[in-house]
């Protein structure tokens, strides 16, 4: 009962404050070979607006790795609506 009663909270915490899974795509390019371009991408969970785990994630990359960022993606599952399909089309 007193488990169950702390998932709860934590989970009223989490909407509350704004909690989303975020998916990061860093395109940057490859140290060596400044005019090739790589991508990264991660996922994990962070506060809307601000993103403050991803904007530390980015700072580091700033300061610990050679490979400077081109562009970087933020997408969140807060801005879509589902909606259904209902014909799909095979292109030859």
């Amino acid at each position: 009962m007193v488990v169950s009663a702390v998932l709860v909270r934590n989970r009223l915490a989490h909407i509350i404050k704004k909690w989303t899974i975020a998916t990061v795509q860093v395109v940057y390019y490859i140290p060596d070979h400044l005019h090739i371009v790589n991508q990264f991408m991660w996922q994990t969970e962070d506060q809307l607006p601000e993103y403050p785990r991803i904007k530390k994630f980015l700072d580091y990359w700033d300061k610990n790795i050679d490979g400077p960022i081109k562009e970087v993606y933020i997408h969140d599952h807060e801005d879509h609506k589902v909606r259904h399909v209902d014909r799909r089309y095979k292109i030859n």
